[in-house]
């Protein structure tokens, strides 16, 4: 069983107790809950269903493992014989999730958020 979902403008696979990293969420803290709304695709052995934009009442429960900046990259202009050098780094702070499970809910749940 595996599903497609949308988080933060860019897509990710998610299978139960897989580890994923996604841009950083702001609001959310270390061990908390979130339910991931926007499903893309659907896969089972049985059944293979294709939003459109998105699956309706298909959810996937995750769960904020931890919060850190992913390894620099360092971005390096130079114009030969001018003498000019630029060297910049970036760390772009990164969200660590768990998917739990994926599962159907007739309706919303308390208690977490949805993205």
């Amino acid at each position: 069983m595996k599903a497609y979902f949308e988080a933060l403008g860019k897509q990710y696979c998610a299978k139960p107790y897989k580890y994923i990293d996604i841009p950083f969420i702001k609001i959310e803290k270390i061990g908390q809950k979130i339910l991931l709304k926007k499903i893309l695709l659907f896969s089972n052995k049985e059944k293979f269903n294709i939003g459109n934009p998105y699956l309706k009442n298909l959810y996937i429960l995750a769960k904020v493992i931890s919060h850190y900046k992913e390894k620099k990259k360092i971005c390096f202009k130079k114009k030969r014989r001018k003498g000019y050098k630029l060297k910049k780094g970036h760390r772009q702070n990164m969200t660590k999730i768990k998917i739990l499970s994926i599962v159907k809910i007739n309706g919303t749940q308390k208690g977490s958020r949805k993205f």
